[in-house]
C-alpha cells in the first residue's frame, strides 16, 4: 500500500458526543461512519481516475481496504511502485494527495450537518 497517510479531522466531535449521552452519541457516530464511508470511497475514484496508467495495474489496485476504527478508513494501492508515481509522475503526480484534497472539506461539511442535525 502507498505508504503516504492523510488525515481529514473534524474538531468538536468530542464535545458534542459528551453532550449527546451514550444512545445519541453512537447514533451519531455511526451516522458520520456513513458518512466517512461514503466520502473515501469518493476519493478511491477520484485516486483511479488521477493516476497514471500504462497497463492499468497501478489504477485498478486503488481500493478501500477498511477501517481501523469507527469514523475512520484506508485506502491505497499494494502496487510497489504506487508511492513513486504519486511524488514523481511527470503528469499524474499528487493523484491520491489531490483526491483527499478535493474532499476534505466537503466530508467536513457532512459531517458538520449531522452534528447539526443531532
Amino acid at each position: 500500500m502507498a505508504r503516504g497517510r492523510s488525515t481529514v479531522r473534524v474538531q468538536g466531535v468530542e464535545e458534542v458526543l459528551r453532550r449527546l449521552g451514550e444512545e445519541g452519541a453512537r447514533e451519531m457516530v455511526d451516522k458520520i461512519d456513513e458518512v466517512v464511508e461514503r466520502r473515501t470511497l469518493m476519493m478511491v475514484n477520484d485516486a483511479k481516475i488521477g493516476a497514471p496508467i500504462d497497463t492499468g495495474l497501478l489504477k485498478n489496485s486503488i481500493h478501500l481496504y477498511g477501517r481501523q476504527m469507527k469514523m475512520s478508513r484506508v485506502f491505497g494501492s499494494n502496487v510497489e511502485y504506487a508511492t513513486k508515481q504519486e511524488y514523481t509522475h511527470a503528469t499524474k503526480k499528487g493523484f491520491f494527495r489531490k483526491a483527499v484534497w478535493n474532499h476534505r472539506e466537503k466530508l467536513r461539511e457532512d459531517a458538520r450537518e449531522v452534528i447539526r442535525n443531532q
